[in-house]
This record gives C-alpha cells, sequence and structure tokens, in this order.
C-alpha cells in the first residue's frame, strides 16, 4: 500500500488509522475522540486542518454522513463514488478500490449495479404491491362479508319473530278455544243445577206445607181429629223420593288439563305436517265443536 493510500486512512491529528471517525462540513475526517480534544485545547470548533467553523458540536460519523444524502461524494478521499464493492455492499471510489481494506474485492460500475439492483428492487416492488392489491381487495370481501353478515342476521331474526308470532298466535288460539269449552261445560253444569234447584224447592215447599198441616191436625179436638185422619194419612204416606244429585255434575277438569301441553303440540305437529313449510301453520278454529281433546 503507497504513502498516499496511508495517509488517506489516517488521523490528520493522530496520525493513526482512524478509530471512530467523523466528518466535518468541509469533508476532512479525524478521529471523534482527536477531533473533540482538538476542539476542547483551542477553544474553537475549527477544522484541524483547514480552520473552518464547524456549526455542529457533534459532526456526524463517516457512515451516517453517507445515509444523509453524500453518497455521490467518498467521505474519505473527497473523490467521486464510482465503483460498488461486491464484499461490503458500499459504494467507493477509486483510491478505497486501492486501499487496504478492499484488498481482494470485487468491484463493478455503479451504473452497472444500479441497474440490476433497480430491477430486483422494482421486481420486489411489484410483488408487495400486487400483495397490497390482494390485501384491500380481501378488506373490500371482507367489509362485504360484514355488512351481509349484519343483513343475514337481521332478515333470519325478522323471519324468526314471524315463526314464532304464528306459533304463539296457534297456542292463543287453543288457549282461546280450550278455554270456551271450559265456560260452555259451566254454564251447561250452572242449568242444570238451577234446574235441580227448582226442583228441590218445589218439593220442599210440599213437604213444609204437609207438615204443616199434619201439626195443625195433631192440635184440632177429637171429632175433627178423626174426621180428617184418613184423608191426612194419605197425604202423609204419599210416596215421595228423596232429591238425588244428578251424575255429572260437577266439571271434567282431568278433561282440560291431562297431557295438555301433549295433546296441544300434537295438534300443531298435526298442523305443521299438512302444512307446506312452518310459515304455513295456521292456528286452531276457536269454535269448540273443532276442539278435540
Amino acid at each position: 500500500m503507497d504513502a498516499n493510500s496511508s495517509e488517506d486512512l489516517s488521523c490528520p491529528v493522530c496520525c493513526e488509522i482512524f478509530k471512530d471517525p467523523v466528518l466535518l462540513s468541509c469533508s476532512h475526517s479525524f478521529c471523534k475522540e482527536c477531533l473533540q480534544q482538538f476542539w476542547k485545547t483551542k477553544k474553537t470548533q475549527e477544522c484541524p486542518v483547514c480552520s473552518r467553523r464547524s456549526s455542529k458540536e457533534m459532526p456526524p460519523r463517516e457512515n451516517e454522513s453517507r445515509s444523509s444524502g453524500s453518497e455521490e461524494i467518498c467521505s474519505l478521499h473527497s473523490e467521486k463514488l464510482k465503483l460498488f464493492c461486491l464484499e461490503d455492499k458500499q459504494s467507493v471510489c477509486l483510491v478505497c478500490r486501492d486501499s487496504e481494506k478492499h484488498v481482494n474485492h470485487t468491484f463493478r460500475p455503479i451504473s452497472e449495479v444500479l441497474s440490476s439492483h433497480k430491477k430486483e428492487l422494482n421486481t420486489a416492488l411489484t410483488s408487495l404491491q400486487n400483495k397490497l392489491k390482494h390485501a384491500e381487495e380481501m378488506k373490500t370481501e371482507c367489509n362485504k362479508t360484514v355488512q351481509h353478515i349484519k343483513s343475514q342476521a337481521e332478515h333470519t331474526e325478522h323471519q324468526i319473530k314471524e315463526e314464532f308470532e304464528k306459533l304463539h298466535q296457534f297456542l292463543r288460539s287453543e288457549e282461546e278455544a280450550t278455554i270456551t269449552a271450559l265456560r260452555e261445560e259451566e254454564e251447561q253444569k250452572n242449568r242444570m243445577m238451577k234446574e235441580k234447584l227448582e226442583e228441590m224447592n218445589r218439593h220442599i215447599s210440599a213437604l213444609s206445607h204437609t207438615i204443616k198441616d199434619t201439626e195443625e191436625m195433631m192440635k184440632a179436638n177429637d171429632v175433627c181429629f178423626l174426621k180428617n185422619f184418613n184423608v191426612m194419612m194419605g197425604r202423609v204416606q204419599i210416596s215421595q223420593p228423596d232429591p238425588q244429585m244428578s251424575s255429572g255434575a260437577l266439571i271434567h277438569v282431568s278433561h282440560y288439563l291431562s297431557n295438555l301441553p301433549f295433546r296441544v303440540w300434537k295438534k300443531m305437529q298435526e298442523t305443521v305436517q299438512h302444512s307446506e313449510s312452518p310459515a304455513d301453520l295456521t292456528p286452531a278454529d276457536t269454535s269448540t265443536k273443532d276442539s278435540t281433546f
């Protein structure tokens, strides 16, 4: 390695190989520690080589400088960057190519590497763009699916309510029909008991009159008693059967309550089977003659 190359890699302050090099705006590089010590001694922020003042208390490292937009000029040698080191994956100048740092490295013109790299990156970019397009399409489909799910739920809920309303109507009709049958039997049994009570009243009235007449005769004088005895005995001995409670006077409760849920369920099942669909379920007729138990 020649003297110029060695100087290019050496700090102008300590004359040693760069340690943590920093780059001033005047394009001169120094070890970070050497520059800070120089500024501390001089009490001014100027370049140790050209005395140009620096506006930054902490100059950027060389790598940072290269990444901030100074790729066209080598920060170490102030030469144009014309080559690309395949091993270090970075742009270098002609002086860098001959330096010890890049011994046995392979170099290509920046324009040549740039073309292949741009093609490679463009391929990757196209793939990402396709992925983005696919993701956006999937997002659109997901949003559509969310809306469809909402629509499905609302429509299904509406249908469920309609079907249950028909079932409720069926049950209300069956309830009404059963209660109507109960009320009719109640009215029939009450009518029977009213007739029975009228019969009992007539019977009681006849007995009361006979008893009263007999008691009065018992108080009559002997001649009168004997005179009317045969007639009164005839009235007293007339056979009057004791009144009897009619059979079936009470309401047949088990007729209405026995297996009521099962009987209604069977009737509902028959109605559903004879209809085209559950939507065709029709309530039972409220007339008692069509209600079977």
